[in-house]
């Protein structure tokens, strides 16, 4: 009788192993991957190395100081270059403004956004600067009164009192901004153009 149930008790556990091995075997693992030789990821690829290498470059290189504004827009094209300035502020409701960036493309400041998204550098203000600095170009702006960190900014606008070392921050109005200037402010061209 021993014999006969350690026979049936040894089928068993042949059984369930059986079906235990079918069962696990039909069970499906569905693996999803992106193409990576798609358009959009390899755009997106190249803009993480892209803003990767800029940061990186930024952390190794200090950038030079200038004490004349033509100096360091003589080398800007080649090389980051800092010079410090005075900065005012804007609305796009000022007189003899027309509410839209001077700059492609265009934007339309009136709805309040003073911000412009860059593809490099993400969400940046907006600034005004002189026409020896290409639209596009960003610049880091530290010292402001108002603000503890630093800024970055894009040069997106241009203004007929906006020349040399002044540049013009964009604010959501033209109200209360009444004596906002500062002097001796630090601008830091990081990008000069597109």
């Amino acid at each position: 009788m021993g014999f006969k149930f350690l026979k049936y008790l040894g089928l068993i556990v042949i059984l369930f192993s059986l079906v235990f091995i079918i069962l696990s075997g039909n069970s499906k693992e569905v693996i999803t991957t992106s193409n990576i030789n798609s358009v959009k990821s390899l755009q997106a690829v190249h803009i993480v190395n892209k803003y990767n290498s800029i940061k990186e470059y930024e952390k190794k290189k200090e950038t030079p100081f200038f004490t004349s504004f033509n100096e360091a827009i003589s080398v800007a094209s080649s090389s980051p270059v800092a010079f410090n300035g005075r900065l005012t502020a804007y609305g796009p409701d000022c007189p003899g403004c027309t509410g839209n960036s001077a700059c492609p493309p265009r934007q339309n400041f009136k709805n309040g956004n003073i911000y412009f998204d860059d593809q490099i550098y993400g969400k940046v203000r907006v600034v005004a600067a002189d026409r020896d600095i290409p639209c596009g170009s960003i610049v880091r702006i530290s010292g402001i009164n108002i603000y503890s960190e630093p800024i970055l900014a894009i040069v997106m606008d241009r203004g007929g009192a906006v020349n040399g070392s002044h540049m013009d921050l964009l604010f959501t109005s033209q109200s209360n901004l009444e004596g906002f200037t500062t002097s001796n402010v630090k601008f830091e061209i990081i990008r000069y153009g597109w």
